[in-house]
């Protein structure tokens, strides 16, 4: 009798198990852990940049990385595509690791006279209409904030020439960043423009928010002149929430001699996320597109917008 009071002990705690445990089973179905759902949205998120992208009619290189998780989207990713003056980010941080090196000062006062006049916006132009000193600082600013082509020029001439921009890249690990002209050589010649991939720039923009390329001073200095940025303000920019804080740097290429459509539409950029949620770098190269000028540009805020509303969520803190 005893033996089988302990037999009806044992089967009852035995069951007992079996439904605490498949309880269990169904409740982890139900409720996805974090990382679980995290990974969803980057499936949703790389499906939707994906379609966005089959609009381009032409080639687009994208990267996307959630700065504080690591969490990356790249479609062509690794292609090299022109940059036209997205070249200039790569230039400043080439700068700027300069000035941190002691071989330049910010406030060291370079002459430019009209001869140096590089061809490019006619507002630019306006800078240059006599003989003037600026720092470098300003040429820095000028550069990245409004694009210029002359300031970018007498920077590059300061650093030892446009290899001298490829080999810092190099040395802090970008084997796709590739600068070898400048803007007036290749403003006289329309061939063999400087070239990059969509993954480094995205990462290139990742280790200068995180301080693991130039000190905070320099990082706080260019993030103000992208944050100021006076271009492409309806690339990245343009379908953000009002408000939204973002730093970043255009290219834009020649329009086709016949259909008047520009060859290359570009913008690398960190957003700043509502609070809680990080940064995203993105790096956006459109290449070849046969779409307007105006629906090229409203591609890139797409995809940025994906990008934003994805990682705004709860899960992708």
């Amino acid at each position: 009798m005893r033996f089988h009071s302990i037999c009806i002990l044992l089967l009852f705690h035995v069951l007992a198990s079996a439904c605490t445990k498949t309880a269990s089973t169904a409740e982890v179905k139900q409720s996805p852990s974090p990382v679980a759902a995290a990974q969803n949205i980057d499936h949703e998120l790389e499906r939707r940049l994906k379609i966005l992208s089959g609009g381009a009619q032409g080639t687009v290189g994208l990267s996307v990385v959630h700065i504080e998780s690591g969490k990356t989207v790249s479609i062509n990713g690794d292609s090299r595509l022109p940059l036209y003056s997205v070249y200039k980010l790569p230039l400043a941080i080439t700068v700027l690791k300069n000035v941190e090196e002691k071989r330049l000062r910010l406030d060291q006062k370079i002459h430019v006279t009209p001869a140096d006049v590089v061809q490019g916006t006619a507002a630019n132009a306006q800078l240059w209409q006599k003989p003037t000193d600026y720092t470098i600082e300003q040429l820095l600013e000028f550069s990245i904030s409004r694009s210029d082509n002359t300031s970018s020029d007498k920077l590059v001439q300061l650093v030892g020439g446009p290899l001298k921009v490829t080999e810092r890249m190099r040395s802090l690990g970008f084997q796709n960043l590739d600068v070898h002209i400048s803007s007036g050589e290749f403003a006289k010649t329309r061939q063999n423009p400087n070239t990059g991939s969509a993954d480094d720039l995205a990462q290139l923009l990742v280790q200068l928010h995180q301080g693991k390329i130039l000190q905070p001073d320099e990082v706080n200095l260019l993030r103000g002149f992208m944050q100021r940025a006076t271009t492409g303000l309806h690339r990245l920019r343009g379908d953000l929430p009002r408000g939204a804080i973002v730093a970043d740097k255009t290219g834009s290429g020649e329009p086709d001699a016949v259909t008047k459509v520009a060859k290359v539409t570009n913008d690398v950029g960190i957003i700043t996320l509502p609070p809680g949620r990080g940064h995203l770098a993105i790096a956006v190269l459109v290449s070849g597109s046969k779409l307007p000028d105006a629906a090229q540009e409203k591609l890139i805020a797409e995809l940025a917008r994906a990008a934003y509303d994805a990682y705004s969520k709860d899960v992708a803190k």
